[in-house]
């Protein structure tokens, strides 16, 4: 299967809810069965009927539970599958009313919008994203482990905001404090190394393009 680097990027990272509460719902026995049953479909986003059905699947818990996060959350894999943007960008919204202070869904939603061409619109949401991140960065330790990813978020949106110079010594800052991790195969420093010496464009070829195994081809900028 063909993976998506903005999946990865803008889907598969935590969330970032700064401070927000969750509101708990009930047990809800359903639910817990279309979730199992989402989960097997996960593995065929580029699927169109799979993405279809899955989608079914997400309408009828959104039904049961209008506020059900994690619902809305999962149909943003399958919509971007079958490139229903405008559709994508409708759940962002539903999603950023249910956490208005999760920076990431304001990348999210950038990228969509960029994706269709408001590219005014789109840079707002970087914008957005960027004042969340600066916020929570201030206060943040070095040590929490929330940190590496709020970093990298901040250059992502500082490349999307055309600033590539900036987010690449923030990057290399980065890259530097990055203690090596074999046991997972360098995954963080190999992470942060992908998104360095990139602009706006390149960025986004870079993140469309199906994922491969092969070795990355950024040098370590000097």
């Amino acid at each position: 299967m063909k993976t998506l680097k903005f999946t990865f990027l803008f889907l598969i990272i935590a969330l970032y809810s700064c401070g927000q509460t969750t509101t708990k719902h009930k047990f809800n026995p359903e639910l817990v069965r279309i979730n199992k049953e989402i989960f097997q479909l996960f593995s065929s986003t580029n699927n169109p009927d799979s993405c279809r059905k899955a989608l079914l699947l997400l309408d009828s818990a959104t039904t049961i539970d209008s506020n059900d996060f994690n619902s809305y959350y999962n149909k943003l894999f399958f919509l971007y599958g079958l490139k229903q943007y405008d559709k994508a960008i409708n759940t962002t919204n539903k999603l950023i009313s249910l956490h208005p202070n999760a920076l990431d869904l304001f990348m999210l939603k950038g990228n969509l919008l960029d994706k269709i061409g408001d590219t005014t619109s789109a840079n707002l949401n970087f914008e957005k994203s960027l004042k969340i991140c600066n916020s929570v960065l201030d206060t943040m330790h070095e040590m929490n482990r929330d940190y590496m990813m709020l970093v990298t978020d901040k250059a992502v949106n500082l490349i999307m905001l055309g600033d590539s110079a900036n987010a690449n010594k923030i990057l290399k800052v980065l890259y530097d404090k990055q203690p090596d991790d074999p046991a997972f195969d360098n995954f963080e420093k190999k992470y942060i190394l992908s998104l360095m010496n990139k602009n706006r464009i390149q960025l986004i070829d870079f993140l469309n393009k199906p994922d491969t195994t092969g070795s990355n081809s950024n040098a370590y900028p000097q």
